[in-house]
């Protein structure tokens, strides 16, 4: 497997921003959005409005921290989620209306990003991933159904579809 090479933002901190592409079943194309690659999220999160767009409500409700704030959020299973070349399907993510620098982007957490080798080169502003090869995980089938749990543990989140 290679390596897909996006390009970061140049402010670094302790984030990284970049862009994708998702896919919005109700137009039936794919649109650019921002990513924001945060380590310390444990789940992804995507702004209600993009979500609806772009999912299905898993019908799974619970209040989140996010930048100080508690919110309220709900399990969508995103569609298609374009990274480079690399195309994540099924992504479990927590929707809601969060707000602050980066309040349209979608928050790529530790369910998503634990699953990749990533090279991250601060000095020439690259990141570089791969997906883990699937025999190294036990449910690659579905592994971006997964979320965490308030104790860190995972929860596997089935669609109907499998």
């Amino acid at each position: 497997m290679k390596y897909t090479t996006v390009a970061l933002s140049k402010k670094f901190e302790h984030r990284y921003k970049f862009d994708a592409h998702i896919y919005n079943i109700n137009g039936k194309r794919f649109e650019k959005v921002t990513i924001l690659w945060d380590s310390g999220c444990f789940n992804t999160m995507i702004p209600r409005y993009l979500a609806e767009q772009c999912g299905r409500s898993l019908g799974r409700k619970k209040h989140y921290k996010i930048g100080g704030h508690s919110i309220e959020v709900e399990a969508f299973s995103i569609n298609k989620l374009t990274i480079g070349d690399v195309t994540l399907e099924r992504v479990i993510a927590f929707a809601g209306e969060y707000y602050g620098d980066y309040e349209d982007d979608i928050i790529l957490g530790a369910n998503v990003i634990n699953n990749w080798e990533m090279i991250i080169s601060k000095k020439a502003h690259k990141f570089s991933f791969r997906e883990d090869p699937p025999d190294s995980l036990p449910n690659k089938k579905h592994i971006y159904q997964n979320c965490f749990d308030i104790a860190g543990s995972y929860i596997s989140v089935q669609d109907a579809e499998t």
